[in-house]
């Protein structure tokens, strides 16, 4: 028979067994893997979220610490009902009530990512003051930032545009001087010597012409004198203008040669030549066994390579 005292200390000790077993979260783990309504909404999720959530609340409200019950319907809010808001609540509650939950990690990073879709959303969740005021700084300091990158761009592009420029400028000055240095060097050179034509000869006097009758060329005048021909009877007034020598360098050699060309020379007396068609003051040189630089002196002012037929020159002593 037993002793009826006993009966108070086996009562006490059975509540406090039940009340640990409650307590417990140690012990909460194999009932919350049999558990018959967590089993059913698990078989459930993917065929019916809303039976399935119906289920979870129900074990909920016999258990509220059942961690598995949190668990399933944080991911059922995830990722079937979209209601991100509760998934962070629940996944939290998961956290909270075990913290050496196996998926810890994964439960933060789950956290993590309904709060992203909810600020997707234009959620807005609870927010601490001292947080508010962390944000509105971090705020203040992106727009300074912004700001700053603003004015950066605008002199990057100032200092690109000067850069082009200074890029083309330096472009044109190696061209000049790569045509400075494909250019050849002057090189100095002797002028060539220029004719200076002389007047042309001053016609007799018009009482000197009406004296004297016209006479053929080489009969004798009343005086015994024969009369020269009439390219040599004319004799200079003047004589050559003395020019300086900066002037008659700059005279164009053709056209004191078209001036030349159409002068007679001043022949005073000595012996002369009339040219006939065909010669030239080569040939004549020749004939007189001269050269055409005994002939120029003799005939200053003419150019002897324009001779015409019947122009007369001066043939030296």
């Amino acid at each position: 028979m037993q002793d009826p005292q006993r009966w108070p200390v086996l009562a006490l000790a059975a509540s406090l067994a039940g009340l640990l077993a409650a307590c417990s979260p140690w012990l909460d783990s194999p009932r919350e893997e049999d558990h018959p309504l967590l089993n059913e909404a698990v078989a459930r999720k993917a065929s019916s979220p809303r039976e399935a959530e119906r289920l979870l609340e129900k074990a909920l409200e016999a258990n509220p610490r059942l961690a598995r019950a949190h668990w399933e319907l944080a991911l059922l809010h995830l990722n079937y009902t979209s209601n991100y808001a509760a998934a962070v609540y629940h996944f939290q509650r998961v956290l909270a009530l075990r913290p050496d939950w196996p998926q810890a990690n994964t439960t933060t990073q789950l956290i993590a990512r309904a709060k992203l879709e909810l600020i997707k959303e234009g959620f807005d969740l609870p927010v601490l003051p001292s947080v508010q005021r962390q944000l509105d700084r971090y705020v203040a300091e992106i727009h300074r930032l912004n700001t700053s990158l603003t004015n950066l761009q605008t002199q990057v592009r100032a200092l690109t545009v000067v850069t082009q420029q200074l890029a083309a400028q330096n472009l044109q000055l190696r061209q000049q001087l790569l045509a400075l240095s494909a250019a050849p060097a002057p090189t100095a050179t002797s002028p060539d010597p220029v004719l200076v034509p002389a007047p042309s000869p001053v016609a007799a006097a018009p009482d000197q012409a009406r004296e004297e009758p016209a006479l053929p060329a080489g009969s004798a005048r009343p005086d015994g004198k024969t009369r020269a021909t009439s390219a040599t009877a004319a004799a200079p007034s003047t004589a050559v203008p003395a020019r300086p020598p900066a002037t008659v360098a700059k005279t164009p050699a053709g056209a004191v040669a078209a001036r030349s060309s159409n002068t007679k020379p001043s022949i005073a007396g000595g012996r002369t030549h009339t040219f006939k068609p065909g010669e030239t003051a080569r040939s004549v040189a020749e004939r007189y066994h001269l050269t055409l630089r005994d002939l120029m002196r003799a005939n200053p002012g003419v150019n002897l390579n324009q001779v015409r037929a019947g122009q007369t020159i001066r043939l030296p002593p």
